[in-house]
C-alpha cells in the first residue's frame, strides 16, 4: 500500500513536470496576443465587417486587349461590298480604290496622285496578290470607364462597370513600281505602305464580386456577369506618303467622295474576372484584376465572337 502510494505520487509529479512548459508556453501566448482594450466578440466583428455595405461609386483605368478576329475586317479585301448606308457607302478593295482594277472613273486620278507622290520616276504599279495583310491585329488600347458598386459587407458586392475604348489596328500592304529605278539587288520596286482600321467600342458589365480575407486591408476576389459590347465603325484607310485613302467611300460623281454615317451595333455576352481588393477605411478602396469577355463584334456585315482581356485600376469612394 505505501508502495503505490508512492508509485502513485511520482506519477502526479512527472505529470506536474510536463504539463508546466505547455501550460506556461500557452499562458505566454495568450499574453503575447492580448490587447490592450476589452477584446472584440464575434458579432463585433461581424457588424464591424457590415459596416462595409452601400454603394460607392468608382473610376476604371485599364488596358483593353481585343481579339485579333475582327481586325481581318480592315485588311482591305472588302469581303463585302454592299452598300452600308443611304448615301452608297460601300468598302473598296486595295487595288479599285487606287485605281489600278475596276471601272470607276473617280479613282482614275487617285493612280496618278499615288504615282506622283511616290516619284523615283515610276509610270505604273500594281497591287500583287500577297499585298493584303494575312495576320491583321488591334493595339492595345487605353480604357478608361465608371463603376458602381453595391457592397453587402466586406466580401460580395454587386457591381455595374461602364469602359470605353478607341481601337485601331495597323499593318502592312504592298504595292509593285515599274518604270522607275529598281532598289539595289532588287529584282523588282516592292514598297511597303500602312493600312490602318479604327474604330470606338463600349462596354457594360453586370455581375457579383466574392471575395476572400488576406489581411485587415486587403481581400482577393472572383467576379463574374453578363456584358453587353457596343462596336462604332470609324475609319479604315491607306497611309501612302502624306496622303490618306479611305476604303469606305460613296462615289457620288468624279470629285465628290462621301464618307459612311456613324453606326454602333451591339452585342451581348459574359465576363470573368480575378483580382485583389485594397481599404483604407470603410468607404475608401482601391483594387486591381484582370478579365476576359467572351463577346460578339459586330461591323456591317461582320460578325466575330472572341476573347477580349483587359487589365483594370478602380479607384473606389
Amino acid at each position: 500500500m505505501k508502495i503505490q502510494r508512492h508509485y502513485f505520487a511520482a506519477l502526479f509529479i512527472t505529470f506536474l513536470g510536463a504539463a508546466a512548459p505547455a501550460v506556461a508556453q500557452n499562458g505566454w501566448l495568450r499574453l503575447m496576443h492580448a490587447k490592450a482594450q476589452t477584446p472584440v466578440t464575434d458579432d463585433e466583428e461581424e457588424m464591424e465587417e457590415d459596416t462595409i455595405r452601400g454603394f460607392s461609386f468608382g473610376l476604371n483605368l485599364g488596358s483593353y486587349f481585343a481579339s485579333k478576329k475582327s481586325a481581318a475586317f480592315y485588311n482591305g479585301a472588302c469581303s463585302s461590298n454592299d452598300f452600308i448606308d443611304v448615301n452608297e457607302v460601300r468598302c473598296y478593295n486595295i487595288a479599285e480604290r487606287l485605281g489600278v482594277a475596276g471601272t470607276n472613273l473617280a479613282f482614275n486620278q487617285t493612280y496618278n496622285q499615288v504615282i506622283n507622290e511616290v516619284g523615283n520616276g515610276a509610270t505604273g504599279f500594281d497591287v500583287p496578290y500577297d499585298a493584303y495583310p494575312a495576320n491583321m491585329r488591334y493595339n492595345p488600347a487605353f480604357m478608361v470607364g465608371l463603376n458602381i458598386k453595391y457592397a453587402f459587407n466586406r466580401y460580395s458586392a454587386v457591381l455595374f462597370n461602364v469602359n470605353a475604348m478607341r481601337l485601331k489596328a495597323v499593318d502592312i500592304f504592298t504595292l509593285r513600281f515599274y518604270g522607275g529605278t529598281l532598289p539595289i539587288n532588287a529584282q523588282s520596286d516592292v514598297r511597303k505602305y500602312s493600312i490602318v482600321g479604327e474604330e470606338q467600342r463600349f462596354n457594360l458589365g453586370l455581375g457579383y464580386r466574392q471575395g476572400w480575407y488576406m489581411n485587415d486591408f486587403a481581400n482577393f476576389y472572383l467576379q463574374g456577369g453578363g456584358s453587353l459590347l457596343g462596336t462604332q465603325f470609324e475609319n479604315n484607310y491607306l497611309q501612302i506618303g502624306e496622303t490618306s485613302y479611305n476604303l469606305f467611300v460613296g462615289v457620288q460623281n468624279q470629285n465628290t467622295l462621301v464618307n459612311p454615317q456613324p453606326n454602333t451595333e451591339v452585342a451581348f455576352g459574359g465576363y470573368g474576372a480575378l483580382g485583389f481588393e485594397f481599404f483604407f477605411n470603410k468607404k475608401l478602396s482601391f483594387d486591381i484584376s484582370f478579365g476576359m469577355n467572351r463577346e460578339k463584334v459586330v461591323i456591317f456585315s461582320l460578325e466575330e465572337t472572341g476573347w477580349h482581356k483587359w487589365i483594370q485600376a478602380t479607384f473606389t469612394i
